[in-house]
Order: structure tokens, then C-alpha cells, then sequence
């Protein structure tokens, strides 16, 4: 009987020492296990972080990729826009004897000379503020890029330049509308009916190149901190609707 007893405990024991040396093996592998384990899951970290920076890169270059091609495309359209306003401008000065001697017939020669003389005094004008205002425009957008590659934030200059570009070829189609209704508005025989259509039609342009003006002169303000440039716009002429003596 005390055999019988004593077997079970013999046998647990045999089994103990059998297994032990497994359990010493795995317990001696565990902080390799581990430190693989956390190797590996580190280089996931590393690699997903990767990954986001280059599909952040990517972006960025392709945000900067759309920009520089829609800036290309707003140059080139403005150069087309100077191009064609060049060439109404010359045909405006072109047919300036047609219109004297349309203007001769139905107003009398002093007249005619008066009322073509002022207008001819106004276009110059708007064209010459047309042109400084254009010309600054282009002058603020190199510093703007400029401080844009030295990495300052420039979205906010960037919109408000883009609205004074907007008002500035406003005020391109507004003159260039003026010319040509200039041309209907002496039509009119009565030369104080005429002066007035005249009149009402500079003062569309004039309001037109102010608005302008005062959208660059937002952009210059909003500069101040890029550094270096200047910090005032150029001022518009002054604009005169004195009617002409009779």
C-alpha cells in the first residue's frame, strides 16, 4: 500500500524534472522574444512615419506644382490682357481725326476740339495710373514669392493681391467700355447734354482706378515685416471733370 502511495508522487516528479529544462530553454529565449518584438514594432512606427512624410511631401510639392502653373497661367493672361489693351489703345488714338471731324459736324469745330481734348486728357491718365498701379502690383508679387521661399506665410497677402489684381483689370475694362461710349455719347448734338454723358462715363473709370488704388494700398500695408521693398503704393493722378468752357 505505501507503494501505491508513493507511485503518484514519483511519477509527478519524474514528469517535473522531464519538463523543466523546456521551461528553462523558454524562459531564457522571453527577452529576446521581447526585444524583437519591440524592434519590430518600432520599425512599423518608423515606417508608417515615413510614409505620412512622404505622402505629406508629395502633397505639398503637388500644392506648389498647382500654384506655380496657375501663376503661369494668371501671367500669361495678364500679358495677353497688356497686349490687347495696347492695341485699342492705338486704335483709340488712331481714329482720334475720324472723331474730330464726326464731333466738327454736330458740335462746331471749338467745341469738338474742347470736348475731345478733355477726354483724350483723361484716358492718358487712367492709362498712366493703370500702368503704375499694374507695374506695383508685379513689384509687391516678387516680394511676396521672395518672402514666401524664406518660409514666412504669405496665403493672406497672396488673396489680397489677387483682389487688387481683379479691380486693377476692372478698371482696364472700365476705360476701354469708356472709350467706346465715348464714341456714342458725342453723338449727341447738344454739347451740355453730350460734356454731361461724357462726365458720367470718366466717372465710372475714376471710381474705378480708385478702388484699385485703395485694394493695392491694403496689400502694401499688410506687407509691412517681409522685409526690405517699399511701403507705400503709388498715388492714382487726379482726376478733373470741369466741364470745358462753352
Amino acid at each position: 500500500m505505501k507503494n501505491l502511495y508513493k507511485k503518484p508522487f514519483v511519477v509527478l516528479g519524474v514528469l517535473a524534472m522531464s519538463v523543466s529544462p523546456f521551461f528553462a530553454l523558454a524562459a531564457s529565449h522571453l527577452p529576446e522574444e521581447r526585444e524583437q518584438m519591440r524592434q519590430e514594432a518600432q520599425q512599423k512606427r518608423q515606417n508608417a512615419k515615413t510614409e505620412m512624410t512622404e505622402k505629406k511631401d508629395a502633397m505639398k510639392q503637388g500644392v506648389m506644382e498647382k500654384r506655380d502653373a496657375m501663376k503661369v497661367d494668371a501671367k500669361a493672361m495678364r500679358e495677353k490682357m497688356m497686349t490687347e489693351m495696347k492695341a485699342k489703345r492705338e486704335e483709340f488714338k488712331d481714329k482720334a481725326q475720324e472723331r474730330r471731324d464726326e464731333l466738327k459736324k454736330k458740335l462746331g469745330e471749338k467745341r469738338a476740339e474742347r470736348i475731345e481734348a478733355f477726354f483724350k486728357k483723361m484716358v492718358e491718365k487712367f492709362e498712366n495710373a493703370i500702368d503704375r498701379l499694374s507695374d506695383f502690383a508685379d513689384r509687391i508679387d516678387s516680394r511676396i514669392a521672395k518672402a514666401a521661399a524664406n518660409g514666412k506665410d504669405v496665403t493672406a497677402l497672396k488673396a489680397k493681391l489677387e483682389v487688387a489684381r481683379t479691380k486693377i483689370t476692372a478698371a482696364q475694362t472700365a476705360l476701354t467700355d469708356a472709350k467706346t461710349k465715348y464714341a456714342e455719347a458725342v453723338k449727341e448734338p447738344d454739347f451740355k447734354i453730350a460734356f454731361k454723358k461724357v462726365q458720367d462715363i470718366v466717372k465710372v473709370v475714376t471710381n474705378a482706378v480708385k478702388e484699385a488704388h485703395r485694394a493695392l494700398v491694403d496689400v502694401v500695408n499688410s506687407t509691412k515685416g517681409l522685409g526690405g521693398g517699399e511701403r507705400k503704393a503709388t498715388t492714382t493722378p487726379p482726376v478733373s471733370t470741369t466741364t470745358p468752357t462753352q
